[in-house]
């Protein structure tokens, strides 16, 4: 029996989740496969994606713009692709799914249709409201509780959180304390929104800066203590590695006149180091990022979000005590840290009353679960590995 993890590459927000589910089960000694929406796409407008990603990345006023266009996305479905996936799912027996994408909604209703038994699907959102992908689905389909297991993972405005997805060598948090006097600066899995607008001021409040990165991306100064982080820019979310599994992104330290050594760890984006040990993530609030601050239990101050349902976020956040807004933040608390040191409590207090999605998901399903053998692997990547 194995977990299928429905993820895809529209947002690294519906993709590095889904890996730590993976990660969280394959610690249970439970099989689980995650597919990325992409690899059931034709090329054509696979590279499209790819066009959008860098558009949005270089104007953020054109993300926005983006989220208010209709699309229906079975038109960029390869029926061969798809045939064969149902196939391959029927032929396993596939029935234990977890689905981050709304986009992966019709194969399900085309699955369901040719499976004489009943199918386990959790549809798992990362966001406190709809995103994009899911209003356009909705519009079509209507109300999907009757055949689906809607789970919140961060609530929403009158359900509270009930679960979490762990991260491993997170727990336990590190005390605020022992951290660093620094933050993590970045703009999603896209690099969108006004991040790079507030790193002067950042530094001026006193912080050494962890900033990502993205595409042709340049390191700045390092007077002030700045570091440089970036993402592999020739990798995409829809490549597979030798042993046909999905993995986080490759990621490097950048040093000027340094030759970059992309890593990768089997459990977990390498991101989640530097939210370990820094006061806070500055950020738009995106669902992977709110996901990570709640495991880490490192608050979040918030930048101008992606569309409503990031707006959401940030309100729901603040609601329960995890963030501020970036305005709100300078003017109110100067920018200190006795605020964020708060937040990280509050953290810190709510997580330790909650268990994890993949704990709450086996014993639902009641999936056997077992310590999983071997140690955890950290892999540095020659360029002929990564290619």
């Amino acid at each position: 029996m194995t977990v299928t993890i429905l993820c895809s590459g529209f947002g690294l927000g519906f993709y590095t989740p889904g890996l730590l589910v993976e990660a969280g089960l394959r610690r249970l000694g439970i099989p689980a496969e995650v597919l990325v929406f992409e690899n059931v796409m034709n090329p054509e407008q696979r590279g499209k994606v790819d066009h959008s990603r860098r558009a949005y990345h270089e104007d953020f006023s054109v993300a926005l713009m983006s989220q208010r266009i209709p699309q229906d996305i079975r038109k960029s479905m390869d029926e061969q692709q798809v045939h064969a996936l149902l196939n391959q799912w029927k032929a396993e027996g596939r029935r234990h799914f977890v689905c981050l994408s709304g986009h992966w909604v019709y194969l399900l209703e085309l699955y369901r249709q040719q499976m004489d038994s009943e199918l386990e699907v959790d549809l798992l959102y990362l966001d406190a409201s709809d995103s994009p992908s899911w209003k356009h689905l909705k519009k079509r389909l209507g109300a999907l509780t009757d055949d689906y297991r809607e789970v919140w993972l961060f609530g929403r405005q009158h359900e509270p959180m009930y679960t979490y997805i762990d991260i491993v060598d997170s727990d336990p948090v590190v005390p605020y304390e022992q951290r660093e006097r620094r933050l993590l600066v970045h703009g999603g899995g896209w690099g969108m929104g006004t991040y790079r607008e507030h790193l002067q001021a950042l530094n001026h409040a006193g912080y050494g800066l962890d900033i990502v990165l993205y595409e042709g991306d340049e390191p700045g100064a390092t007077n002030a203590g700045q570091r440089y982080y970036r993402m592999d820019p020739s990798w995409r979310t829809w490549q597979q590695n030798e042993q046909g599994k999905h993995t986080f992104p490759p990621f490097a330290e950048v040093r000027s006149g340094e030759q970059k050594s992309y890593r990768l760890h089997e459990d977990y984006h390498l991101l989640c180091e530097i939210e370990r040990r820094v006061c806070a993530i500055v950020s738009k609030p995106g669902g992977g990022t709110l996901a990570d601050s709640f495991a880490s239990g490192t608050p979040i101050i918030f930048l101008e979000p992606f569309g409503e349902h990031e707006q959401n976020n940030a309100q729901l956040w603040q609601h329960y005590g995890y963030g501020l807004s970036y305005d709100t933040w300078m003017s109110e608390y100067g920018g200190g840290t006795d605020i964020l040191e708060q937040m990280h409590n509050r953290l810190l207090q709510d997580r330790q009353s909650l268990s994890s999605y993949t704990e709450q998901l086996s014993a639902r399903w009641g999936l056997d679960s077992q310590a999983s053998a071997g140690d955890d692997q950290l892999l540095t990547l020659t360029e002929e590995e990564r290619h």
